[in-house]
């Protein structure tokens, strides 16, 4: 009987993470949907704020991560032990998170290209710029010459 309780018990446990998880990857999707806003706005100011509500998040899915450990480790038999409703209800879980995580990373995917292009081509404005501002001083340096005994009076 202490034997089925147990069980009931890292059952009713592994549920309870499980679901956990689902919301924090739930929340962290809706963190990601900002994030693509924020970097089409070019709002670096709110896009910090953003990424760092998204780090807590990512921090407790690691903690979640390792109280989940032990399950995985028997992995096999934990989920063989299960009845068929558990089963479908853990599997529908882990499926839900695998999506997620999924849309999340191609969703980063994406906006780190974004951010990428934007680095390159401020990058790209700047050597123009630098290139423009010496040729400049290189013409300035050049017209400055004014061969002796001619003037604009003169001339």
């Amino acid at each position: 009987m202490v034997e089925q309780t147990s069980e009931a018990n890292d059952v009713s446990r592994l549920l309870e993470l499980l679901e956990r998880q689902r919301l924090l990857y739930r929340r962290l999707r809706l963190l990601t949907e900002r994030q693509r806003a924020l970097v089409i706005q070019d709002d670096a100011q709110a896009l910090l704020t953003l990424l760092a509500d998204r780090q807590k998040l990512v921090d407790e899915l690691m903690k979640l991560n390792a109280e989940l450990t032990t399950y995985r480790q028997n992995w096999t038999n934990v989920y063989g032990a299960l009845e068929e409703p558990l089963r479908k209800r853990i599997a529908e879980l882990l499926e839900e998170a695998n999506a997620s995580l999924g849309v999340i990373l191609q969703s980063d995917s994406r906006d780190s290209a974004t951010l990428s292009a934007r680095r390159q081509e401020i990058a790209d404005r700047m050597t123009a710029a630098d290139s423009g501002s010496r040729a400049g001083a290189a013409y300035a340096a050049a017209g400055s010459y004014v061969p002796a005994g001619i003037t604009d009076a003169r001339a």
